[in-house]
């Protein structure tokens, strides 16, 4: 059995390659992150699918720009809260290809999971479909001023397809949710919002540890300052860390920080 976090590392790690490569990330270089993980051809198929078709599509930019810039219906959310948001045209394109995906009727959609829980995986690929608008809709509730909507729909794709790793073939032990499709759902969006909350919290981690960072090189520089201005000498590394009261081995490698983003 794939471990979650490992794979969820690994995937995230591919796809934030894939953004900043100049071309298109081949089948065959995908293949290689996850070879060491037992993957079926269907879970391969999913990864390329997933990891692919977003640069596939922003090729097509050019020819269907305007497609892009088509209103909304009206009374649907804008992904971003009811917020006047600033999206891509990437992600501009994104939501105009997926609001032209058909809504199947609740029974439709029941079948599916059905087929989920029985262990058959060409549903995987549908259901991932028809959540592609829900998605974007539960990520109006994650965004924030460091959390662009663009990431949040990638994370809550992925939390969807290890939920639905985790359901595939328990129909036995979930026969409640065979009869279920608002439990079902509420399951699979848990895994949705779960991905998203877990991404805004290291997102906002990651922004606090920079603060925290620029706070302290800015003590040090009015701690060098002060006791320049008290010493007529500029002060070493011992009694900056005396002064702040910070190590003096972090003092040291926050001075050498400063030092060469200076340079």
């Amino acid at each position: 059995m794939v471990d979650r976090n490992i794979f969820m590392e690994t995937l995230r790690s591919v796809q934030e390659i894939a953004k900043a490569a100049p071309e298109p990330m081949t089948r065959e270089e995908i293949q290689d992150y996850f070879r060491d993980m037992e993957l079926s051809s269907e879970q391969q198929e999913m990864i390329y699918q997933y990891l692919l078709r977003p640069q596939e599509d922003s090729e097509q930019e050019g020819a269907i720009e305007e497609a892009g810039k088509e209103k909304q219906p009206k009374g649907r959310k804008s992904a971003g809260g009811g917020k006047k948001a600033s999206h891509s045209r990437h992600f501009q394109l994104y939501l105009s290809e997926i609001g032209k995906i058909p809504d199947l009727p609740e029974e439709g959609k029941m079948e599916l999971y059905r087929k989920l829980l029985a262990g058959e995986r060409n549903a995987v690929s549908d259901i991932s479909t028809q959540w592609l608008k829900r998605i974007t809709e539960i990520a109006a509730d994650y965004v924030t001023g460091r959390v662009l909507v663009e990431d949040l729909v990638q994370e809550g794709n992925m939390g969807l397809l290890i939920g639905m790793e985790e359901l595939l073939g328990t129909g036995e032990q979930n026969e409640e949710l065979l009869h279920d499709r608002q439990a079902l759902e509420d399951r699979l969006e848990s895994f949705v919002r779960e991905a998203m909350k877990q991404y805004r919290q290291e997102t906002e981690g990651m922004d606090n540890s920079e603060h925290t960072i620029l706070a302290k090189v800015n003590l040090l520089h009015e701690a060098r300052k002060a006791l320049a201005e008290e010493n007529g000498t500029i002060p070493a590394m011992q009694e900056l860390s005396e002064y702040t009261r910070l190590p003096l081995e972090e003092v040291r490698d926050i001075m050498a920080l400063s030092q060469k983003k200076g340079e």
